[in-house]
């Protein structure tokens, strides 16, 4: 039997996902989000070693996971507040006069939305602990029109957690992944004593409840 377009097309609910619609939202900038004009919904790799025990043949593990950085090109507005947002947060990093900032001063969350053609979401990619890597040239010419001015830059992250929303317009979702969702199943072996209030126990001045 050759391949039938239209029934594999009926396993799908709905129509194909579009990738024009999308939007990025930065949470120190939030005027940026419809200025953003390209993106990508970032991707993660396995990386492996190889390990050998004595006369056995060799074998591959995974050892730990990677992310690739996420590259986003925004369109330029003539009030300068995307190029301005942009170059704040490279300052930010790297003061002009080379002092390096700690993380906590510059890192901060991206999110991007997927939508579908009835501007339900779909999946939204939260970039965890992100900071702009680079900001490209801004290419000017004559010969060009009414060609818009853009500025492409690298953002950089340690890791992203992903929603799926379902394009029901809903902002439950229906299932998530990554970080977000992995550290609050997994218990902190390094939690502390709990903390009381010493006037339960008149005897007592440490305030830490034991068993």
């Amino acid at each position: 039997m050759g391949f039938n377009i239209e029934q594999f097309k009926g396993y799908f609910k709905s129509d194909f996902a579009k990738s024009a619609l999308f939007e990025v939202f930065f949470a120190s900038f939030p005027n940026l989000r419809f200025q953003a004009s390209s993106a990508v919904l970032p991707g993660t790799s396995i990386n492996s070693d190889i390990f050998s025990n004595g006369p056995y043949r060799p074998i591959q593990r995974p050892v730990t996971r990677s992310y690739g950085a996420a590259p986003i090109n925004f369109i330029l507005d003539n009030e300068g507040r995307c190029l301005s947002a942009l170059n704040h947060m490279i300052d930010s990093i790297v003061t002009p006069e080379g002092i390096v900032s700690y993380p906590d001063e510059y890192e901060s969350s991206c999110t991007i939305t997927h939508y579908n053609q009835s501007g339900g979401a779909i999946t939204k990619y939260t970039l965890e602990d992100c900071y702009l890597s680079n900001i490209s040239d801004v290419a000017l010419d004559w010969s060009g029109g009414d060609a818009l001015a853009t500025v492409s830059c690298t953002v950089n992250f340690r890791s992203y957690s992903m929603s799926a929303l379902g394009g029901s317009g809903g902002s439950t979702p229906i299932s998530t992944y990554g970080e977000g969702d992995y550290i609050e199943k997994v218990p902190n072996p390094d939690a502390g004593p709990k903390i009381v209030e010493t006037s339960k126990f008149p005897n007592r001045n440490d305030g830490i409840e034991t068993n």
